[in-house]
């Protein structure tokens, strides 16, 4: 996977956790005056987007860490094109030549494509597979974007579900334009929305603000700020409402649950391939189990992604007391430069080596598209187990699989890691 892609993604995952769908929606919530103003708003924009029958929005996203100008940042591109209840969607990252995620809705059928693994999924429009919430690599791309709202059936009434805490900060100048500026919470987070005060009431700006904890009272703040350019009444071409997909492309049921491995077979059992990675120093080195080992772990972690670090203390615990028992471990740590992910370890030093895998290739390789995660592997150099989820899930979920590993023998010795193959080499 890209670099950019995969952080758009991550970030998502991580510090931007979908709000449970299953929230009760309040028929006739208690609305104040902040309320009924954002109420009239919303109701007007979403009007003007009814009566242009069509419309292309650009947005450009940008997220960082505010307490360091050199932290953690990125961003990405997204276009929706709509028409009819039609639409196309794309997500690029900044620095990508090309979409990295691209779903359409033609009428019949919402087709969802994944380019660099060749994946897509397809199912009747009228189908629960086909609803955004359904559609969890499209859901976790969007957010950020403010797009994945007006892909809702019922724009008001999912605003007004995941929605609390409204305040309205009258006009305020945004860019030399005149804009409405409200605020409020959305799901744990605070939200800044700036909608046109002149002209049709679009939304121009939307910002959002997350806590990011580092450790034991410690945090940052990540920003993410999306910009909009509206074309109403701009009609999609036809040729907007289909995907062409190469010949060897794959089906799936859904994009981000067979990358996780809950669709499709793991790496488990599998040889290592062959990756190198660099250490901080800038020097490479081939990842393969360490010799005279048990197991060797590898964490799987970024700076900006809040579920990798948040319990960073007890995971050190951990590493100390299972480095004492026979087991290696490394952090590796996905998408970032060198200078970032020193920056950060000289404010929090990690007991495991770190080793840096800035294009993403070896959590592709290990089917690893969402942080933390864990791989285990066996003394042979072969893959004992990828896992997912939660820091502290995962924290039971390795003492567990370490546990039932060490109880039995040693084994085989370490050997070469394979190539491309799988042969060793």
């Amino acid at each position: 996977m890209r670099r950019e892609f995969v952080l758009g993604l991550v970030f998502a995952v991580c510090v931007v956790p979908v709000a449970a769908q299953e929230r009760a929606i309040v028929a006739q919530p208690k609305v104040d005056a902040s309320g009924a103003n954002f109420d009239g708003v919303l109701r007007q924009a979403l009007g003007a987007l009814a009566r242009a029958g069509s419309y292309t929005v650009d947005v450009e996203s940008t997220w960082g860490a505010t307490a360091d100008e050199r932290g953690p940042k990125g961003g990405s591109h997204y276009r929706l094109a709509s028409q009819g209840g039609r639409y196309r969607v794309e997500v690029q990252s900044l620095e990508s030549r090309t979409p990295d995620l691209i779903s359409v809705h033609d009428g019949a059928q919402v087709t969802t494509f994944y380019p660099a693994r060749k994946l897509y999924s397809q199912h009747a429009a009228d189908s629960p597979q086909a609803l955004l919430e359904a559609n969890k690599m499209l859901a976790l791309n969007l957010q950020g974007s403010a797009l994945d709202i007006l892909l809702q059936r019922d724009v008001s009434r999912f605003v007004h579900a995941q929605a609390t805490g409204l305040k309205d900060h009258g006009e305020a100048m945004l860019a030399g334009k005149k804009t409405r500026h409200f605020e409020l919470l959305w799901a744990g987070a605070k939200v800044e929305l700036y909608f046109a005060a002149e002209g049709e009431p679009l939304l121009l700006q939307f910002t959002r603000t997350t806590g990011v904890p580092v450790g034991v009272n410690q945090h940052y703040e990540m920003v993410c700020t999306a910009k909009f350019q509206w074309r109403l009444g701009e009609a999609p071409r036809e040729s907007d409402f289909a995907i062409a997909l190469p010949a060897d492309a794959h089906r799936v049921n859904e994009i981000y649950e067979a990358l996780s491995g809950r669709q499709a077979a793991t790496p488990a059992s599998t040889p290592l391939p062959k990756l190198t990675l660099s250490k901080l120093d800038g020097s490479d080195v081939e990842l393969a189990a360490v010799a005279d080992k048990k197991a060797t772990v590898l964490i799987f972690w970024a700076t900006w992604c809040a579920a990798s670090v948040e319990d960073f203390p007890a995971v050190q615990k951990l590493v100390a007391d299972y480095k004492d028992r026979g087991v290696a471990f490394y952090a590796i740590n996905v998408g970032e430069s060198p200078g970032e992910v020193r920056r950060f370890t000289a404010k929090t030093p990690l007991v495991s080596a770190v080793l840096l895998d800035p294009r993403s290739q070896t959590s592709s390789a290990l089917q690893i598209c969402e942080l933390p995660a864990v791989a285990i592997i066996a003394p042979d150099n072969t893959i004992r187990a990828v896992l997912h989820g939660s820091a502290k899930a995962l924290q039971g979920d390795l003492t567990a699989q370490l546990e039932r590993l060490l109880a039995n023998p040693a084994g085989a010795t370490a050997r070469r890691p394979a190539d491309s193959s799988g042969r060793q080499k």
